[in-house]
Formats: structure tokens, sequence, C-alpha cells
């Protein structure tokens, strides 16, 4: 691995390692404004935490931007994600993604797909991926897929590996049976029918 490529891994592994505080997600195209000081074309780069993976990044071109500390990939991104036990958990892929050196967090743009090795599917606009928390979150139309269900929505928060998850603003049917479901109100007579919207 070249010196050049060392140096951007190192910093690329700073955004999921570090703390930092919170801020606005980064806005604005640094290419329009400057130069980038390195530049990389399908590169490969693996973090670690201790002596296990926790992450290896794919991407067609690379782009660090030192001024407006920003690392901008496209070209196709793929990036796998492990627990903390070094074991593979989730697999990302999106047209292109965006990281702030600052805040340590990774925007993935453009027909994202984020999928857990447990059978969740994510499709999405926009993902962010939180440094501080370590979730996966966006403002933007979602449709998740599990084994059981397809829900669509607005707004998603989710652990990095698509275990606990919610949809802020869920829409669409069930043709579940949630007679057989514990009522919530134990007091009240259950009305719920075969096709209740989620709403």
């Amino acid at each position: 691995m070249s010196y050049s490529r060392t140096v951007l891994a190192a910093a690329c592994l700073l955004f999921l390692a570090g703390c930092t505080k919170i801020s606005a997600p980064p806005t604005g195209d640094p290419a329009k404004t400057e130069a980038p000081q390195q530049e990389f074309y399908g590169a490969t780069i693996t973090f670690y935490q201790g002596d296990k993976p926790n992450g290896i990044l794919q991407a067609g071109r690379i782009r660090k931007f030192e001024k407006s500390a920003t690392i901008l990939l496209d070209s196709g991104v793929v990036m796998d994600v492990y627990n903390e036990q070094g074991q593979h958990t989730t697999k990302l892929w999106a047209d292109s993604a965006r990281t702030d050196e600052n805040r340590k967090d990774m925007i993935a743009m453009g027909h994202v797909i984020a999928k857990s090795d447990s059978g969740e599917t994510l499709l999405s606009d926009q993902l962010r991926w939180d440094n501080r928390t370590r979730h996966i979150r966006s403002d933007t139309q979602v449709k998740l897929m599990t084994k059981t269900d397809t829900i669509n929505g607005v707004g998603f928060d989710s652990d990095e590996h698509l275990k606990n998850w919610r949809i802020l603003q869920p829409t669409g049917r069930t043709f579940r049976d949630l007679s057989k479901a514990v009522p919530r109100d134990t007091t009240q007579r259950d009305t719920t029918s075969r096709e209740d919207s989620l709403r």
C-alpha cells in the first residue's frame, strides 16, 4: 500500500473509530471549489477495531478534499459491516457516498441498499451512518423488507446491524392475522381486522 493510500486509509478509519460532536450534515460539492489532494480508483479500504475488522469499503473512485475535510466516494460504493466479534452482519451498496472528517459520519446516496445477514433489506435514496450513535438513519422514503413483511415509510432509525429498527412514518397495509396478537389494552374490546392500515 502506498504512503498516500495509507494516509487516506487512516483518515477514513477515524470516521469509524472516533467520537465527535453533533453538527449539521455536510453540504455542497467540494469538487466545485477545490481540487482533491488524493484520488484513488478501484480502492478497497479495511477498517479495524483492535485486531478485528469492523468495515471493508470498496469504491470505484475516492477523492479526499482537505480544505473542506470531505471524502467523496463514487462509481459504485460497497461496504461490508462487521460486529464487535469480527463477524459479518450487513452489506451496503450505493451509487456514491460522502464522509465528513470532522463528524466522522458517512452519507450513502443513490439507489442505497442495506442488507443484513439476518434477512432484512432496506431500500432508500439516502442513508446516513451516524458515528456517534453507530446508527443508520434516513429522512427520506424507505422500504424495509423482512422475512414476513414489507413496510414503506418516511424516516428510518436503526442500529448499524439492522437488528433494532423503526420507521418513523410507516404507510401501507398488513394482511397478518392481528386477532392473534396480544391486545394493547385488555380493558377494551379488540376491533383489529385482517387489513388494518399501519397508520
